[in-house]
């Protein structure tokens, strides 16, 4: 028999995540989100047009010591859009034609940048043979299971996010690039500036790094131990001018006294269900080989019965954003403007 006297409160298991770490995974992701679904993505096409030029759909070749040169072909931005589906009235470049869309919460069919062209002949991502490859999409590359032939030309149709959300933990603090977005057509040059080092080491903006603070305070809330936690969390925003910081720390602040719904990381590992596997890819089987597709916010936050993964370690599962406050804000250099929001995260256990 066991004895609650005798046992952690608000711990069942000593392996399974505290409430911090699954703040901080839940805030990303709700703010990843719901960033992409307002419409906070571009679509590069191919071929490009616009002002800075035809070379944003360009793949260039990558020199990372885990692959065989010739495997690895990158965009000039990182973060690609996998999410379809969405909401807004644009839609970003992804596969749309392999499963049979469902009804909730949005209409959503198989995710993922549909191919490659290596030398103007289309090779999809579903392919076998010579060109079989998989999208990175957190890097924003295509790797090939082989390696192709450097002088291959590598060209892509795909959407990247405007705003990268990340945790704001020793990786944060990493090489800030500027200006990427005009896709220059010196981006494909081997040994080219900023693009000497691989794609996880370089912070591309504007960007929101979250981080949850240590500083937490507890109040009763029922008998029997159950209480209000309260969390202190910070939004730190790069961007490259006034105007993307200012509208950033407005749409953040904006989020005082909303309701957020969580899910439990734990048992979407447990699961095998994580959205983006090993790889950077979309997931479409889980651990036992089912086929499923890769599961966007919506529908991880969803309850068990709903096939979601709901946290029940809280009551409601949820969490409530409140006391809202823009604490600082100016710029750190011409090209590098620098804001914080700091908020409360409350959820009761």
């Amino acid at each position: 028999m066991a004895y609650n006297y005798t046992k952690f409160d608000k711990v069942d298991n000593i392996g399974d995540s505290t409430v911090g770490v699954l703040l901080r995974d839940n805030l990303i992701s709700f703010f990843d989100w719901a960033f992409v679904d307002s419409g906070g993505f571009y679509n590069v096409d191919a071929p490009g047009s616009g002002i800075y030029g035809d070379y944003r759909h360009n793949l260039r070749l990558v020199d990372d010591p885990n692959y065989s040169s010739g495997q690895v072909w990158e965009g000039f931005r990182s973060n690609w859009v996998w999410q379809s589906g969405l909401t807004c009235e644009q839609q970003p470049n992804t596969m749309t034609d392999l499963r049979d869309a469902t009804d909730y919460p949005n209409s959503r069919r198989l995710p993922g940048a549909s191919g490659v062209f290596v030398n103007g002949a289309f090779q999809p991502t579903s392919g076998v043979g010579t060109y079989k490859h998989h999208i990175d999409y957190p890097r924003g590359r295509v790797v090939f299971d082989s390696a192709i032939n450097t002088t291959d030309t590598v060209t892509a149709e795909f959407s990247y996010k405007a705003f990268n959300v990340v945790p704001a933990d020793s990786t944060f603090f990493r090489e800030v690039q500027y200006r990427i977005d005009q896709g220059g057509e010196d981006f494909t040059l081997t040994g080219s500036g900023d693009y000497t080092q691989l794609a996880e080491t370089r912070l591309q903006l504007p960007a929101v790094a979250v981080e949850v603070l240590t500083r937490r305070d507890l109040k009763p809330y029922a008998l029997g131990g159950q209480h209000y936690i309260n969390t202190q969390a910070l939004f730190h925003v790069l961007a490259e001018d006034d105007y993307t910081k200012d509208k950033l720390l407005d749409i953040i602040s904006f989020q005082d006294e909303k309701t957020l719904y969580m899910f439990d990381s734990d048992r979407i590992g447990r699961s095998g269900v994580f959205p983006l596997d090993y790889r950077g890819s979309t997931r479409n089987t889980d651990k036992d080989g089912n086929v499923v597709n890769s599961l966007r916010y919506p529908e991880l936050v969803q309850p068990s019965g709903d096939g979601g993964y709901r946290y029940e370690g809280v009551v409601g599962g949820k969490m409530v954003l409140k006391d809202a406050i823009v604490q600082e804000s100016g710029d750190i250099s011409p090209n590098l403007y620098h804001g914080v929001v700091r908020t409360t995260i409350e959820v009761i256990k």
